[in-house]
């Protein structure tokens, strides 16, 4: 029915709306509409002006519905990606600025551990085939000598003409069955790890802010051997488009140790504990991986190893650099600036926006920013000018409770690169307390200004 389709659409409206604040009187029609229902179909007059007022809320609310996208998209949410030095959160004092890599290996010691353990395992077998063998020798110079007997007696009455009571010749004895001997052991091969080139491993190792040289920080790297290596498959699929995928799993841990020669140890641990993989290949069938791992068990082991050694030294690197070094180090900030609000001049937002990329561009120049400090602090004045005009409780105001809280964000963002890390959390905290997008933005700015903060106060 017409009234039906009516009123579905007024219904879609008022939700849209809020209807029981903006259209008290549309809203109580509503609820009373099975009620009234029957009384209108009887009252053309009262259809037709329904009809008109339909009309005209479902325009209004169609621009109430304009007008709050128009609200939520006035703010520009630009990535942008700028690079600066990060600071170490363990200081090598900066009466360094080179360092040596020691290289130890570790893994040696399990090849001589193999190495004895294989030679005791051959001693054994030899042992238990020497006593297994004197054992045979016995029986059979038992069994030769019962035979020898026989064989004697036979050819004695042989040649006295002896013959059986048929008068065919005496049956000859028969000859021996031997037990099976035992079976020489095969030598056992030790299944040694490959040694390592000590320019591998220094050419893998790079501290950024130092260079390479003598009397400086002291980095030692003992390489332990590959260890719990095993081997899972998993199918997927079914039919024609089944596959079977093979990985090994291992653990290749490294211990590490930093010093300098004021300083003493800074660092002393064992990293890489954790289980790794490595990925052998995918298959149709499980008999093909059977079949390639005959021609590659000789290799196989050699190479996971050498797969496990490049990224263990590759995860070192970057926990050196992260601990003690000046890494350059890409960030991606969110940045904020008006788009379009009703008829505002937002020229003034533009302006501090550009000061704010120009100064977070100069960052990179050094350790402790003092060459965008400038820049920075002309940036911050920009915004904080136009703060002054900041009204909260008008969504109408050109600079309302979003545009407060963009600005309070790209503040955080600026006070952090000064180092004024109160200032930026206050920012971060007000940012949050305006609610919106911009609180979760401050949320997750929390962890990363945590971060900074820590390695500031530790070079500072």
């Amino acid at each position: 029915m017409w009234l039906n389709k009516v009123l579905s659409s007024f219904k879609g409206v008022v939700q849209f709306c809020s209807a029981p604040f903006l259209f008290p009187k549309l809203a109580s029609f509503l609820i009373f509409e099975e009620h009234w229902h029957h009384h209108w179909l009887m009252n053309p007059q009262k259809i037709i002006e329904i009809k008109l007022n339909m009309k005209k809320l479902l325009l209004f609310g169609a621009l109430i519905g304009i007008n709050f996208g128009t609200i939520a998209q006035n703010i520009d949410d630009n990535k942008v990606r700028f690079e600066y030095i990060q600071l170490p959160s363990i200081v090598i004092d900066e009466a360094y600025d080179t360092y040596e890599v020691v290289v130890e290996h570790g893994y040696q010691q399990a090849n001589q551990d193999s190495i004895l353990l294989n030679e005791a395992r051959q001693k054994l077998a030899m042992d238990m085939y020497e006593a297994e063998l004197a054992v045979f020798k016995r029986s059979v110079d038992s069994i030769d000598r019962s035979y020898f007997t026989q064989m004697a007696d036979w050819e004695i009455r042989t040649n006295k003409g002896e013959t059986q009571a048929n008068g065919q010749p005496l049956p000859q004895p028969i000859s021996p069955m031997y037990p099976t001997p035992p079976i020489y052991p095969e030598a056992i091969v030790s299944n040694l790890h490959s040694e390592l080139n000590e320019s591998t491993v220094m050419n893998a190792t790079d501290l950024q802010g130092f260079s390479k040289g003598a009397n400086g920080a002291k980095i030692t790297i003992n390489i332990l051997p590959i260890q719990d290596i095993s081997i899972k498959e998993t199918k997927k699929g079914t039919g024609a488009s089944t596959k079977y995928t093979y990985k090994a799993f291992y653990r290749l841990p490294i211990e590490l140790t930093v010093e300098t020669p004021s300083q003493g140890i800074l660092i002393k641990l064992r990293i890489l504990e954790d289980q790794k993989s490595y990925k052998i290949g995918e298959y149709k069938s499980k008999y093909e991986y059977q079949r390639e791992m005959l021609d590659r068990k000789l290799t196989f082991n050699a190479d996971l190893e050498r797969y496990a050694r490049t990224q263990a030294l590759n995860i070192t690197n970057s926990y050196l650099n992260d601990e003690i070094a000046y890494p350059v180090k890409t960030r991606v900030a969110e940045l904020y600036q008006v788009k379009r609000f009703k008829n505002y001049d937002y020229s003034d937002v533009t302006t501090a926006y550009t000061y704010t990329l120009q100064a977070i561009q100069l960052v990179k120049s050094d350790k402790d920013r003092s060459g965008a400090i400038n820049a920075i602090d002309k940036a911050i004045s920009a915004w904080n000018v136009i703060m002054e005009e900041s009204n909260t409780h008008d969504s109408k105001a050109r600079i309302n409770d979003k545009v407060t809280a963009m600005i309070q964000c790209n503040l955080a963002e600026l006070y952090l690169w000064k180092a004024d890390f109160n200032q930026a959390e206050l920012q971060l905290n007000l940012a949050i307390a305006n609610g919106g997008k911009f609180k979760r933005h401050a949320e997750d700015e929390k962890a990363f200004l945590a971060n900074q903060r820590k390695r500031w106060n530790a070079t500072h």
